[in-house]
Parts: C-alpha cells; structure tokens; sequence
C-alpha cells in the first residue's frame, strides 16, 4: 500500500501580515512551479490568488507614519512657532521706551490676551483658535498697530501655514479613507480560501490517483509551513522577552520662548 503524504494542519490566521505574506508568495511560486495541469487548480484562482498578494504587500508597505502624518507635524510645528512669535512680539514690546511702539503693543495684547497658550491646545483645535487669532488681527483697527511692529509678515506666514494644515489633513483623511476599501482581514479571508481549496483539490486527486509530484508538492507546502510556523515562535519568543519592562514616556515638554522664525524651504499644499 502507497504511504499516503497529508497535509500540515495549519492555522493561517495567527500569523502576522509579515508572515502571511512570505508564506502566500512561496506558496504561489511553488504551485505555479508544479503546474496546474498536475495539481488541478482553476487558473483564475490562481490570477485572483496573485492580485490579492499583492494587495497585502502593499498593506506591509503602508506605515501608520504616513507622509501626510509626517506633514502635519511638521506644518504644526512651524505654525506654532510663528503663532508664539508674534504673540512674545507683542508682549515684549509692552515696556518699550517707544511711545508708537508701546501704544500699538498695548492695543493689540488687548486682542491677542485670550490666545497666550494656545500652542498647548491638541491640533484640531489650535487649527481654530488660529483661525480666530487670524479674524481678530485682520480687523481695521489692528492694521497699524501691525505695521508699527513689523508683524505684517508674520501675519501672512501664519495664515499660510494655516492653510496649509488644513489642506494636509483634508487629504490624509481622503488617503486613510481610501486605504479602508482594502483592509487585510478581508483581503486574508479571501486568500485563505484560495489556499484551501488549491491544497484540498491536490491532495484528494493525490489520493484518488497517486503522484509522485503531487507528493512531493504537498510536501514542499509543508515544509513551507514550517519555517513559517518557525518564524512565528521565534517572534512570540521575542515579544515576551522584550514585553517585560517596556515603559513609555510621552510627558511633553513646556514650550519655550521662541525666537523669531525664519521662512523656510515651504511645504507643497499636497
């Protein structure tokens, strides 16, 4: 009687996408390698089988840090500090010994009094404390008291970098919502399919009617499996060791006084 070659049982889902895909990629090649003329799977489950691979590697490709995330905080960063320029501007020129100086100060603490700190609120709000800060500074009375300053310039630089943030969030929530039509549990569950029904059709014509490369393709697959299963314990091995003791320390630092801002190489509107 002919030793019949079975099958690894596998368990597809504990594995990360990481691993998910290097074991669907080598799966693949070795199906192809053998051919389906031997193993009796359906050519469009395989091409579907392939555009969903690819699929997945680009979900691995694809950060949290995404480049929009990267410049909003670089834009946040900026706006704050020009937004604390004008406010220290301001405040310090309360003592000067310049009478026009000192009046035009005074005038405009008057207005920006209620947005000291605002550089401490979260983002989406400081978006429209500025916002407001901007509609205050841009009524008439407050024009040559800008200009006595030099502020004028500063002025338009917030309100630049403003807008910029605001077109770099719009289009971070447009990329995120975009990357949700293709999330990886959907896009595993299918594929998982695919690998069951490839391997199961193999094995029952292996077993109905015996060959030699049938055997040696499923145990290919299982030797396949097993390095991954091997992957896998040394990463969970891993994180226990590095989970113990791990400490976070995301205090913020108090902002200090800034100097004054330089314009820099500016950030495309995206």
């Amino acid at each position: 009687m002919k030793e019949i070659v079975y099958l690894t049982r596998y368990y597809l889902t504990k594995y990360n996408t990481a691993e998910y895909c290097t074991l669907m990629d080598r799966f693949i090649n070795q199906t192809v390698a053998t051919g389906a003329d031997t193993l009796h799977y359906e050519e469009a489950d395989m091409t579907r089988l392939r555009q969903l691979h690819s699929q997945l590697q680009n979900n691995v490709a694809r950060t949290s840090a995404s480049p929009e995330t990267q410049k909003l905080q670089a834009l946040d960063v900026e706006r704050s500090t020009i937004g604390q320029y004008i406010l220290s501007c301001v405040k310090n020129s309360l003592t000067l010994p310049i009478a026009d100086k000192s009046a035009a100060a005074t005038a405009l603490y008057t207005v920006l009094k209620p947005y000291v700190g605002f550089y401490n609120q979260p983002a989406p709000q400081k978006t429209s404390i500025i916002d407001g800060m901007l509609l205050d500074l841009s009524l008439d009375a407050m024009q040559e008291h800008l200009t006595t300053l030099g502020l004028g310039t500063y002025i338009e630089m917030l309100t630049l970098k403003n807008a910029q943030y605001k077109v770099a969030l719009e289009a971070r929530t447009q990329a995120r919502n975009a990357n949700k039509a293709v999330d990886s549990a959907t896009i595993r569950q299918e594929m998982d399919a695919i690998f069951d029904n490839i391997t199961i059709v193999a094995f029952a014509h292996g077993v109905v009617t015996p060959n030699d490369d049938i055997d040696a393709y499923i145990a290919m697959v299982n030797a396949i499996i097993g390095e991954i299963n091997t992957s896998y314990n040394q990463r969970m091995a891993a994180k226990t060791e590095s989970g113990k003791g791990k400490t976070e320390n995301s205090e913020p630092s108090e902002p200090e006084s800034p100097s004054e801002p330089v314009e820099g190489s500016e950030e495309g509107e995206g």
